[in-house]
């Protein structure tokens, strides 16, 4: 939703008609890799994941698109996607057509600017998160994952359980549970029947490290 603000009101007026509420269940399937794209979303409250997959069926997430950004932009270059995107927190989000969008990005220069500069915080994302998951700690990249998860949800309570954690970070079950436990027992965050809520924000961003900033910075969420 957030990206919607940055259209001129003009070009608002113009697409709020083909805007169609809806709300993302967790775990949904929005797309599979490979698959071609007819409908994208903006997300509103919902965040939604990134995953990339291996032949063996492990997978790890690659990006995460919240109410900064669009779900499904490559569908702007009739490209099939090559990640399967899954609702990791569920939430209201806004559906619209692909031919609409393909045809708003080709006559409007605001919405083409506007999707372009996305497109590329999304491509530093992706790049980011690699060097992430490659180079960093457990609990600097769960530190990094819930304040991005915190910063595009606009939430403090985050529905998240170690186990999809563990999935989505590609560490352990045991691992993620050490961490959880570790910045519990200090007062930083609260972990309840699957919720994650956010209680000392200063101290994750203290624990986290440098991709949070960069992954902030060029997705406008700082």
């Amino acid at each position: 939703k957030r990206i919607l603000r940055g259209l001129s009101p003009t070009e608002t007026r113009e697409i709020l008609p083909h805007l169609r509420p809806i709300v993302l269940r967790k775990d949904a399937v929005l797309y599979e890799a490979g698959q071609y794209i007819n409908q994208v979303y903006f997300p509103d409250e919902a965040m939604v994941s990134y995953l990339s997959e291996t032949s063996a069926g492990d997978s790890i997430e690659v990006c995460i698109v919240g109410n900064e950004g669009v779900v499904g932009i490559t569908s702007l270059i009739k490209d099939p996607t090559a990640f399967r995107a899954v609702v990791q927190i569920p939430g209201r989000a806004y559906a619209v057509n692909c031919e609409f969008l393909r045809k708003e990005f080709g006559r409007c220069d605001v919405v083409h600017r506007v999707l372009l500069h996305y497109t590329n915080a999304l491509l530093i994302q992706l790049a980011q998160t690699a060097v992430c998951n490659k180079f960093h700690s457990v609990e600097e990249r769960f530190c990094r994952w819930l304040l991005v998860a915190h910063e595009t949800t606009s939430s403090d309570s985050i529905p998240m359980t170690q186990d999809a954690l563990a999935r989505v970070l590609g560490s352990r079950r045991a691992s993620i549970s050490d961490v959880a436990g570790c910045f519990q027992k200090s007062g930083t965050i609260q972990y309840s029947r699957g919720v994650i809520k956010i209680l000392a924000r200063k101290r994750l961003e203290a624990e986290a490290c440098e991709c949070y900033k960069t992954i902030s910075a060029v997705c406008g969420l700082d």
